[in-house]
C-alpha cells in the first residue's frame, strides 16, 4: 500500500513518473479553497441565483428520484430536467446596491477577471469588470476594476473605472476624491481647483478636507503645478485664513521647491496664530536656506516667549550646530535641561552635538550618563513598560561610533555586542562590528558574521551585501567583492542597489561594457535613478568617448538631483571634455563649494590651469591633498601637470 507517493502513468507517451501524493492534495485544496471564496464573492455581490429567493432550496427531484411514500430512493435514475433559459434581470434601487441575477455569464465574467489578475493580466482584468460594471451598474465592481487597472500602473484606465463608480455612486465621498486623484495624476487638471474649493467648503471637517486635497494632488508629477492648484483653491476658500491650510500651503510650496513661498506661507500661518510652534518650526526650517541669520533670529525670540516650545528648540540647536555654533546649540539644549531635568532624550542630544562638533570626550561622558539613566528606567519597570531597551541600544549605538572616531576599536566592539534588540538595530549592530573587524584588517573574520547574522527581510539582505562589498573593496580584493555581488544579483535580479554597485566595480576594473550593461540594467528596472545615469555619463566623459551621449545622461542625472555635487562635477568635467571651459568652471566652483572633496578638486583645478589661473589651480589642488592625500585622480592629475605637491 503507497502512502506518500504513488506511481503514475502519462497516458500519451507511457512514462512512468512519481508524485508526491500529500503534495498534490495540499496544493489541490488552496486551490479549491483560493477559487471558492472568489465564487462566494461573486454571490456577494449578484445575490441568489436565477429562479431562486434567499433561504430556497433547490428542489430534491433535481438530484434524486422520488420512492412512494416520499422517500428519496438512491437507487432509482436521476431525472434531468431541461436545462431553464437563463433570464439576466438587473433592477437599480435608489440609494442601495442594484439587484443583478446571478447568470453563467455573470459568474463566469467575474471568475475570469479573478483569475486573469492572478496570473498578472491586470488590464484584461480590468477591462472585463469594467465592462461589467457598465452594465450591471454596480460600484462594487467598478472599484474593482479600478483596483486592477491600479496594480497593473494604468492610470487611464483607472480613471476610466473611477468614472463609472462615480456615476454610480455619485454621492460616495471616496468616489469622488479617486476621480479626482486620478485625473490630476492623468493631467486632466481643468475645473480641478474648483472642485477642490467646493468639496472643502463644503465639508464639516475643514482640517480632513485639507488633507483630503493634497491627497489628491499627491499624484501628480508637476508639483509646482499641484501647489498652484490648491494654493488657488485655498485662496478662495472659506479656509484661507485657517492655521491648518497655511501651513499646508507652506509644506506644498517646500515640496514644490520654493522655499521663499514656503517661508511666505509659514510666516502667515506664525501670523495668524502667534502661539503656534508648528508654524515657528516652519518658519525656522524653511528659511534657513534663503534668509539663516533673519529665521535664527525669530527662532530664539519665540523661544524667548514659549520656553515650552521643545521640537521648536530642539530644531534651534540642530541649526545652530549646522551653522558652527556648537556653543550656542549646547546652550541651548542646557537651557532645555534646567527646566525639564526629567527629560532624559536631552542628554541623548547633547552628546550628538558634542559629537557633530568631534568633541569625542564630552561626547562619551554625556553618553555614559544616558546609559545609566536608561539602566536605571530598565531596572525600575517591569519588562516591555519602558522604552528603556530601544534607548539603550541607541545609546550604546552612539557611543560605539564615538569610540570608533577615537580610534578604539575594540571599545566600539564592546558597545555594539551589546545591542540585542531591536531587530532593525540589532542587524546594523553586526554590520557595523563587520566594517570595524574589516577596518581591523579581519576581513575572513567579518565576512563570517555578515554570513551568520540572519537577514529578516531583503532590505536586511541587501546591507548584508553591500557591508560585505566595501569590506572587499577596502581590502583591495576586487574580484571576491564582484563574485559576491554577481552571486546576490542572481538571487534578487530586480534589486536596483546591487546591480549599480555591481557596475561601480566593474568600471573600477575598466570593464566599461559589463559596467554599462548594469547601470542601464538599473535605468531600466527605476528610471528615476539618477546615481546610474551620472555614474554611466562621467565613466563615458572620463574616457573622452561618446561625449554627447555622455553629456545627456548626466543632464538627466542634474534633472533628478539638481542639487547633488557629484553630479554637478560630472556636468562640469563632460563640458570641459567638450571644449566649454566657461561652463565647466561654473559647474565645478559650484559643486566644490558644496562638497570639497579632492575629486572635484582635481577636476577644477585642471579647468584653472587650462583658463591660465595657475596660482589658483595649485591653491585647489592643496585644499584637495589637505582632504585626501592619496586620491588617485588629484595624485595623477598633478603628476600629469608637473606640479608637485
Amino acid at each position: 500500500m503507497l502512502t506518500s507517493e504513488d506511481n503514475v502513468v502519462d497516458c500519451a507517451t507511457n512514462r512512468s513518473f512519481r508524485v508526491n501524493s500529500n503534495f498534490v492534495s495540499h496544493r489541490f485544496c488552496k486551490f479549491c479553497a483560493a477559487w471558492l471564496s472568489v465564487v462566494l464573492f461573486a454571490f456577494a455581490l449578484c445575490g441568489p441565483v436565477q429562479g431562486q429567493t434567499p433561504g430556497q432550496t433547490p428542489d430534491p427531484a433535481q438530484r434524486h428520484s422520488q420512492a412512494p411514500g416520499g422517500k428519496t430512493s438512491q437507487s432509482a435514475p436521476l431525472q434531468i430536467k431541461p436545462r431553464t433559459p437563463e433570464t439576466e434581470v438587473i433592477r437599480l434601487r435608489a440609494g442601495e446596491l442594484p439587484e443583478v441575477t446571478l447568470t453563467s455569464n455573470v459568474l463566469f465574467r467575474i471568475l475570469a477577471a479573478e483569475i486573469a489578475a492572478q496570473r498578472g493580466s491586470y488590464l484584461a482584468a480590468g477591462t472585463t469588470l469594467l465592462e461589467l460594471a457598465r452594465e450591471t451598474s454596480d460600484p462594487r465592481i467598478a472599484r474593482r476594476s479600478l483596483e486592477f487597472y491600479l496594480a497593473g500602473g494604468n492610470i487611464t484606465g483607472a480613471l476610466d473605472a473611477a468614472k463609472i463608480w462615480l456615476r454610480i455612486s455619485p454621492s460616495d465621498d471616496e468616489a469622488v476624491s479617486t476621480e479626482l486623484a486620478l485625473g490630476a495624476a492623468a493631467g486632466q487638471t481643468a475645473g480641478l481647483a474648483e472642485a477642490l474649493r467646493k468639496r472643502i467648503d463644503k465639508a464639516t471637517d475643514k482640517t480632513i478636507a485639507i488633507n483630503q486635497a493634497i491627497s489628491t494632488l499627491a499624484r501628480m508629477k508637476n508639483r509646482e503645478q499641484a501647489f498652484s492648484i490648491f494654493s488657488e483653491a485655498i485662496n478662495q476658500s472659506t479656509v484661507r485664513n485657517l492655521l491648518s491650510a497655511r501651513l499646508a500651503l507652506a509644506d506644498m510650496a517646500q515640496a514644490a521647491g520654493d522655499p521663499k513661498q514656503a517661508l511666505l506661507e509659514a510666516r502667515i500661518a506664525l501670523g495668524a496664530n502667534p502661539r503656534s510652534e508648528e508654524a515657528a518650526v516652519r518658519v525656522l526650517e524653511y528659511g534657513i536656506s534663503t534668509e539663516p541669520d533673519t529665521v535664527l533670529k525669530e527662532a530664539k525670540a519665540f523661544a524667548q516667549l514659549h520656553p515650552e516650545a521643545r521640537r521648536l528648540r530642539l530644531g534651534l540647536a540642530g541649526q545652530l550646530s549646522d551653522q558652527g555654533n556648537y556653543e550656542g546649540a549646547a546652550a541651548e539644549v542646557a537651557s532645555m535641561i534646567a527646566r525639564t531635568p526629567e527629560d532624559f532624550e536631552l542628554l541623548y542630544v547633547q552628546a550628538q552635538l558634542a559629537a557633530r562638533a568631534k568633541r569625542f570626550d564630552q561626547a562619551r561622558q554625556f553618553l555614559d550618563q544616558y546609559v545609566t539613566v536608561q539602566k536605571q528606567r530598565q531596572r525600575a519597570a517591569p519588562e516591555g513598560a519602558t522604552d528603556a531597551d530601544a534607548a539603550l541600544s541607541e545609546g550604546y549605538q552612539l557611543r560605539a561610533r564615538v569610540a570608533q572616531e577615537q580610534g578604539r576599536l575594540d571599545d566600539a566592539i564592546a558597545d555594539l555586542v551589546l545591542i540585542t534588540e531591536p531587530d532593525s538595530i540589532y542587524f546594523g549592530a553586526r554590520m557595523r562590528q563587520a566594517l570595524i573587524r574589516g577596518q581591523q584588517g579581519r576581513i575572513d573574520e567579518a565576512l563570517a558574521l555578515i554570513d551568520s547574522t540572519e537577514a529578516q527581510d531583503d532590505e536586511s539582505a541587501t546591507l548584508g551585501v553591500m557591508t560585505a562589498t566595501q569590506i572587499l573593496r577596502n581590502a583591495k580584493r576586487l574580484d571576491d567583492a564582484i563574485k559576491r555581488l554577481e552571486d546576490a544579483d542572481r538571487l534578487r535580479p530586480q534589486t536596483v542597489a546591487i546591480k549599480y554597485e555591481l557596475g561601480m566595480l566593474y568600471e573600477s576594473q575598466n570593464n566599461l561594457p559589463a559596467a554599462e550593461k548594469a547601470w542601464r540594467q538599473v535605468i531600466a528596472l527605476d528610471p528615476g535613478y539618477g546615481h546610474a545615469y551620472n555614474a554611466l555619463g562621467y565613466a563615458l566623459a572620463d574616457r573622452n568617448v561618446r561625449l554627447q551621449e555622455a553629456q545627456t545622461l548626466i543632464a538627466r542625472a542634474l534633472e533628478l538631483m539638481p542639487n547633488d555635487p557629484f553630479v554637478m562635477d560630472s556636468m562640469g568635467w563632460v563640458k570641459f571634455r567638450l571644449g566649454d571651459n566657461t561652463a565647466a568652471f561654473d559647474y565645478l566652483s559650484r559643486a566644490y563649494k558644496l562638497r570639497p572633496e579632492a575629486d572635484i578638486a582635481a577636476h577644477l583645478g585642471e579647468v584653472l590651469w587650462q583658463q591660465g589661473k595657475r596660482e589658483q589651480a595649485i591653491v585647489v589642488w592643496r585644499e584637495g591633498l589637505a582632504k585626501e592625500a592619496g586620491n588617485s585622480t588629484l595624485v595623477e592629475t598633478l603628476k600629469r601637470f608637473g606640479v608637485k605637491p
